[in-house]
């Protein structure tokens, strides 16, 4: 469907839970509070949801948590998405500590991608940005996805304190795309805005040569219909992506909303505006669920409004609102 403002909606991220077995820095480093799972919706509400999204025009799910691989069942949940007519993709998000243990059954279970975070290589780094010593679990969660076929692409957040260079390394090495984000001033991440993708990229040429914006229409569809924008390093074999929220503002092509572990509909990240879907579908005005959806989807904000944090009335931390 199209909002008020021209834009096909057609992403749905989806947060299956607000918990997580790491304990990151910039998102939740005391970890969160248990609302108990008469709180969470159920696998049944979601996939009710998902159908009246696809009735609406929404065609991909990303499945996000929280760390969704933390939540009992997650293979059976998506199992029951990719069984509904008109989702044509489905992906994930991960931190890849459990995806060893996953990997093959969400596969099976039709997904069609994983996007794994990586912050860094280094042990000692990743156990003080993610309070555990799950490197090595993350390392064998990649081989896993890999050797399950499962089409791979790493995630490095453009904090302050990020050396990039060793990640590139990496992700020339396994033939894998990595895309670097900026960091958004949510929650914990406001104390960890650092540089712009922009001086990141220029900071990569010192060291991999002249970078051009990828524009072949078919490596980008490869690369998946998010908004990174990749470019080829001279010396490097895959295109390195950049997802810049803030400097690169691309609210005008944003075809996406969320859903919280709890069933808000998120219009924005920055807005706390929405709809409680939870309360629909359990006080009895289930029939009412698509209308409420569109009136919602309809009204979706223009843009953001982080370089303005004053305008934010968005007071969640990213774990509640869904990676």
């Amino acid at each position: 469907m199209l909002d008020q403002y021209g834009r096909r909606i057609n992403y749905l991220r989806i947060s299956v839970t607000d918990r997580c077995n790491l304990r990151c820095r910039y998102c939740m480093p005391e970890g969160v509070q248990d609302v108990g799972m008469k709180n969470i919706l159920t696998f049944e509400e979601i996939w009710e949801i998902v159908k009246v999204s696809v009735s609406l025009g929404i065609t991909h799910i990303r499945i996000t948590g929280g760390e969704p691989l933390v939540r009992k069942g997650c293979a059976d949940l998506i199992l029951g998405i990719r069984k509904i007519p008109g989702v044509e993709t489905i992906t994930m998000t991960t931190n890849g500590v459990l995806l060893g243990n996953y990997a093959k059954q969400l596969k099976e279970a039709g997904v069609d991608g994983v996007n794994i975070s990586l912050d860094t290589l280094d042990p000692e780094e990743f156990c003080q940005i993610t309070g555990k010593r799950e490197l090595p679990a993350v390392l064998a969660g990649i081989r896993a996805a890999k050797d399950a076929g499962l089409p791979v692409k790493l995630n490095a957040v453009n904090r302050k304190e990020l050396d990039p260079v060793p990640l590139v390394r990496y992700a020339q090495n396994e033939n894998l795309p990595l895309r670097f984000i900026e960091m958004m001033p949510v929650g914990y991440g406001k104390q960890y805005v650092g540089r712009s993708n922009e001086e990141l990229r220029e900071m990569l040429e010192k060291t991999f040569g002249t970078a051009e914006k990828l524009v072949d229409s078919e490596e980008l569809s490869r690369m998946g219909s998010g908004p990174a924008v990749y470019y080829r390093f001279s010396d490097l074999k895959v295109p390195v992506g950049f997802i810049s929220a803030i400097h690169g503002k691309f609210c005008d092509t944003c075809n996406r909303v969320r859903l919280t572990a709890e069933g808000y509909l998120k219009l924005c990240l920055c807005y706390d505006q929405g709809v409680d879907l939870r309360h629909v579908l359990r006080e009895g005005e289930k029939e009412n669920l698509r209308t409420v959806m569109e009136e919602a989807i309809f009204r979706k904000p223009a843009a953001h409004c982080f370089e303005r944090p004053s305008e934010m009335t968005e007071t969640h931390e990213m774990v509640k609102i869904g990676g």
